[in-house]
């Protein structure tokens, strides 16, 4: 077996025992993953503009597990990275040896356990009968808020044979225009910036007087912005007070 067979094997496996534990294979995932990963690592919303940067792990020598996120990328796209990702923090991805292929198995891992075979198998079974193959996609990418390439790749993975459905997201969003269907807002970003478990050290920090609110806001001004906005107000309304204490 190649290594790239090799690698979606074992994430498949792996996948099915992970939404045996965690879910069901009887739901789509869709925005939840987020809620998932976040259980298991720190996760970090970054604004890249950078349409080839999706997202990154990272563990730091203390053992803490850190995903980073692009909200540069559409909903649906985001949503999937962080399955990738995921892949990564799993103890099936520390098992394997160097030569193993991680960026396979976590692009078949999130495959997985976004689009579960059960439910893609059934689903697809009831659509063809009452839409056209590119209708179907689109309708299950917006059920299971993944990417449509990831669904058109998912269904082959299935043994299920598709012709003339190959496009780019971009060109997915032009056929829904076609086939009069509503635009979707998981085919935009949300564009925001978060690190939750930073906000919290700085926080800490705030309240045990290691930094002041002014120093606080400054740290938290590209990850909070309003909190950072909140404690500026306060700093600006103590000074004021002292002033008019002196006087």
């Amino acid at each position: 077996m190649d290594r790239k067979k090799q690698a979606e094997a074992i994430a498949e496996a792996f996948a099915a025992d992970f939404l045996e534990e965690t879910t069901a294979n009887a739901i789509f995932i869709g925005s939840h993953i987020e809620r998932i990963l976040a259980s298991k690592a720190k996760v970090i919303y970054q604004y890249v503009e950078d349409p080839t940067y999706y997202g990154a792990a990272v563990s730091h020598e203390s053992g803490a597990q850190f995903i980073a996120l692009n909200t540069f990328h559409p909903l649906r796209v985001r949503y999937f990275t962080a399955a990738h990702e995921l892949w990564h923090l799993s103890e099936a991805s520390q098992l394997q040896d160097e030569d193993f292929d991680h960026e396979r198995a976590a692009d078949r891992f999130a495959a997985a356990i976004m689009l579960p075979k059960a439910i893609m198998k059934d689903l697809w079974l009831q659509f063809k009968k009452l839409y056209e193959p590119k209708e179907a996609i689109i309708l299950i990418a917006d059920f299971s808020e993944v990417p449509y390439e990831a669904v058109v790749r998912r269904l082959k993975e299935l043994g299920i044979s598709l012709i003339g459905v190959s496009f780019t997201e971009e060109e997915w969003k032009n056929e829904r225009v076609k086939l009069d269907l509503s635009e979707s807002t998981l085919d935009f970003p949300q564009p925001f910036e978060r690190f939750t478990a930073y906000e919290h050290v700085v926080e800490d920090a705030l309240e045990k007087g290691v930094v002041d609110s002014l120093a606080a806001s400054h740290k938290l001004k590209k990850y909070n912005s309003q909190l950072a906005k909140k404690l500026q107000e306060q700093e600006m309304k103590r000074v004021a007070e002292e002033e008019q204490h002196e006087t």
